[in-house]
């Protein structure tokens, strides 16, 4: 973890949110950082493993608030039967607000339920400003 983070800092790409877990003898971290693109570039320059068929996985953000609770969150993608495959939280808050990452089968009809039914999706601009 270090000498990923390290070198992504070394290269002027901040970390956003990360997920670390262990997948037999190796690890798998996933990462949502301020220039994707780039962080893929630089990283697999430094002789990391990126996985190939998803280095640059597109994600949903959602914020959490009070009235828009996790369970809320994954009752309206059930009901538009997106199925969530993975989910990490965003390590600084937004608003004061918690911020869930979703990794979903359907990104655009995932968003579209989930912004009809008032939940607030957050772009990746809308995480960098929490860089700044």
């Amino acid at each position: 973890m270090l000498k990923i983070v390290s070198c992504l800092d070394e290269s002027g790409i901040g970390v956003l949110a990360l997920s670390i877990a262990e997948a037999g003898e190796v690890g798998l971290m996933r990462l949502i950082v301020s220039d994707p693109d780039n962080a893929s570039k630089v990283l697999e320059g430094a002789d990391f493993s990126l996985a190939r068929s998803r280095r640059n996985t597109e994600v949903t953000a959602v914020l959490i608030a009070d009235e828009n609770r996790i369970s809320k969150v994954t009752r309206i993608l059930a009901d538009s039967d997106v199925n969530i495959e993975y989910a990490y939280s965003f390590g600084t808050p937004v608003a004061g607000r918690f911020v869930l990452i979703l990794r979903v089968d359907d990104t655009m009809r995932a968003e579209k339920a989930l912004t009809e039914n008032g939940i607030t999706v957050l772009s990746l601009e809308d995480l960098r400003k929490q860089l700044q």
